[in-house]
């Protein structure tokens, strides 16, 4: 049966009801009142998910601008862009309605702490995402090109991650850059930002630009460049890649739900850190039990362990052949 197609159990009612598994064999139900346990949403936690986020973004900048030295100001660089990607990751829980049961709360703060400061949008990421579960690599997957090309060589590996590191990629996504697939060519999409522009759009921009100007004028206008935006651009942008690429790409079986989608576990904290935050690396998981909040991912995963049907699950040990099964020759 194809993953469009497969049967669901929602959880939840009226239209906000959320998809609980996009595929339920009796092997792998959980009993009733673990699931119960399971997709329980904790406001408490995820409070101290956004609250250690914004901490460590809140040091980083503290470090970088009481130690002016190189040294700090990549550390911090590098810390900042991680933090913006573990935004995303809570805005992804935001969009699942699993940050907080308030509805209200779970959009505005899903919005204003986490798709806003990242230069996104909770209803549009949420439209596309669902689509993404509904539709999984199908043609009408909205995410399919990020798995399609792949297993796709080193040296297109390598141009994929070098347009991200310079912010080529930020830029194309964004509607800034349009690119020639035929020729390679760059240029600025100006027709597209015209047909994008709106008065609420306009509106939003100029404030943003009076922020930002503000900024400078207070003597924090680098900071803010080399501390948000660039990391945004890019260190954003890579982390970004490799853990969307990861997720979907070179899958055994797009049609089996225990193949279609990856879990890595590793032990290595360097890999942890930037790469899996907020546990979103549980992606078989969440892709089998959506209404799962992102802090029950580890409790969920043993507990499908414990079925003793999840030995065939793709589960990876580690990035390292995980990547290598991505990238290929």
């Amino acid at each position: 049966m194809a993953a469009a197609e497969q049967p669901s159990t929602a959880m939840g009612s009226g239209d906000g009801a959320i998809q609980a598994s996009a595929w339920d064999p009796p092997s792998l139900r959980l009993p009733a009142d673990e699931l119960r346990r399971l997709t329980r949403i904790r406001p408490w936690k995820a409070w101290s998910a956004l609250g250690s986020t914004w901490g460590l973004i809140g040091a980083s900048v503290a470090l970088a601008l009481a130690y002016p030295h190189p040294l700090t100001w990549v550390l911090a660089f590098l810390v900042i862009g991680r933090c913006q990607h573990a935004l995303a990751v809570l805005m992804h829980d935001a969009a699942h309605y699993r940050l907080f049961e308030n509805r209200w709360w779970n959009d505005s703060i899903g919005q204003w702490l986490c798709a806003r400061p990242i230069a996104s949008h909770l209803a549009a990421y949420r439209s596309v995402h669902l689509r993404h579960h509904k539709y999984l690599l199908s043609e009408k997957d909205p995410d399919l090109s990020l798995s399609l090309p792949f297993p796709c060589g080193r040296a297109s590996w390598w141009r994929k991650l070098l347009r991200d590191a310079v912010g080529i990629s930020a830029l194309t996504m964004r509607g800034y850059l349009s690119v020639d697939r035929a020729s390679g060519r760059m240029r600025i999409a100006r027709g597209n930002l015209l047909r994008r522009w709106s008065w609420s759009t306009g509106f939003q921009r100029g404030l943003v630009a009076l922020g930002v100007a503000a900024l400078f004028w207070w003597g924090y206008g680098l900071a803010f460049v080399v501390l948000w935006w660039l990391p945004l651009m890019t260190v954003y942008q890579v982390i970004l890649r490799v853990r969307g690429v990861l997720e979907h790409a070179a899958v055994p079986d797009r049609n089996d739900p225990l193949r279609n989608a990856r879990t890595i576990v590793t032990p290595n904290p360097i890999a942890k850190f930037f790469l899996n935050p907020h546990h979103v690396a549980y992606h078989l998981e969440h892709h089998l039990y959506p209404a799962v909040p992102h802090y029950n991912l580890p409790g969920l995963h043993r507990a499908l362990v414990g079925t003793g049907q999840f030995q065939r699950a793709l589960v990876e040990q580690g990035y390292r052949p995980a990547l290598q099964t991505v990238i290929g020759a």
